[in-house]
């Protein structure tokens, strides 16, 4: 890791025995932070994703790559004493303990919550789930795609009449790391003050539920069911993506008067400019023939065009680009979100717009372990 000015977590140590997305996606963030992440593996293959490939870089798949940088590797096998002593040590060095095994399994290993923060009382302990530590989905696998079908988030993603597809990206991973960060971060500050640390649990469910909030709320007070709107959005009209002559766009009018600028802007006041269409309850009655006018005017436009007219008239706009776009565009640029590592295109974390660390890559398998075994036996 390189200088930095923002490292607020400079001399905290944290014990990573997390794998996948989720945890290892939230101890890297606090290595941005300037937090140093000892991340424990299992002998022989590692955390898996670094199989996850190809592509395949610098001696592991790219997408560890993308979520592992900035951390210290060292290699254990819980299930032998030794190297559970070993374990043992690092967590009396730590400040934070992250883990993501099944429910059940750390106790079993020896390295359990109750266990551990009851020899550490300033421990700050996380725990990482799909489905949480109790209930009667406890037990079950929980990846991103069992947690998106089951918490309803499935349901509402992608078109109606469609099969239901998981999101693009694993966000709910992404979400739930961003939520145990937040709560690592509170419960360093409250140690601050009592001088005890906290258990912690969190889960890509009780994420995913979270997320549905303004669905749930929606329904359960006289709304519609719940259902997939695509691109579209259930209460505003227009605000989808539309197919124009060279691309996509996303478009949208979220009040009355941006609606009145849209059409002007399209010309399409013949069409659209009755007082019919003024209001946006009567535009969501009326969605297929607003949507309608606005796909045959805009199939005939070149992007460009589009995006120019629309921005000048102050109303929502935005092309559909691909990640790599959006990776080599000015505005990641001017946010200092991409760094390069010998070709490969990495995108910092949020935080990176505030001055936190630029990482180093991610650690080759126990690149570290012994000089941290010989650091504990000092």
């Amino acid at each position: 890791m390189t200088d930095a000015s923002f490292r607020p977590l400079e001399g905290v140590r944290v014990i990573d025995f997390t794998r996948l997305l989720a945890g290892p996606s939230a101890t890297m963030t606090l290595a941005e932070l300037g937090a140093e992440v000892v991340k424990v593996e299992q002998p022989g293959s590692g955390d898996e994703t670094r199989h996850w490939g190809p592509p395949f870089v610098h001696g592991s798949s790219a997408y560890f790559q993308a979520i592992n940088r900035g951390k210290r590797s060292i290699v254990l096998d819980l299930t032998a004493e030794a190297d559970r002593e070993v374990a043992h040590a690092l967590i009396a060095s730590a400040d934070v303990v992250v883990e993501s095994f099944r429910p059940g399994v750390a106790d079993r290993l020896g390295i359990g919550a109750e266990e551990m923060v009851a020899r550490f009382p300033a421990l700050v302990y996380a725990s990482i789930s799909g489905f949480s530590q109790t209930g009667p989905l406890s037990a079950e696998p929980g990846t991103a795609v069992t947690v998106e079908a089951e918490s309803g988030l499935m349901h509402v993603t992608g078109y109606e009449g469609a099969d239901p597809v998981r999101s693009g990206v694993a966000m709910v991973d992404i979400a739930t790391g961003m939520a145990m960060v937040n709560g690592v971060l509170a419960a360093l500050l409250e140690r601050e003050r009592t001088g005890r640390g906290r258990r912690l649990e969190f889960s890509l469910f009780a994420t995913a539920l979270s997320a549905l909030g303004t669905v749930i709320a929606s329904s359960s007070a006289g709304g519609p069911p719940a259902k997939p709107w695509g691109s579209s959005h259930p209460s505003i009209v227009p605000y989808r993506a539309f197919a124009v002559a060279d691309g996509h766009v996303v478009l949208g009018a979220t009040n009355d008067p941006m609606f009145a600028r849209l059409i002007a802007a399209l010309d399409l006041g013949a069409e659209l400019g009755g007082e019919g269409w003024a209001r946006n309850r009567d535009r969501v009655a009326g969605r297929a023939a607003i949507e309608g006018v606005l796909a045959g005017r805009l199939a005939d436009l070149d992007l460009d065009v589009v995006v120019e007219r629309l921005r000048a008239a102050r109303v929502l706009v935005a092309r559909v680009r691909s990640p790599e776009e959006a990776a080599r565009g000015a505005q990641a640029a001017a946010l200092g979100m991409i760094d390069d590592d010998d070709g490969v295109t990495i995108a910092r974390s949020a935080l990176a717009t505030n001055g936190t660390a630029r990482l180093s890559r991610a650690p080759v398998l126990d690149a570290d372990g012994p000089a941290l075994r010989a650091e504990l036996r000092s």
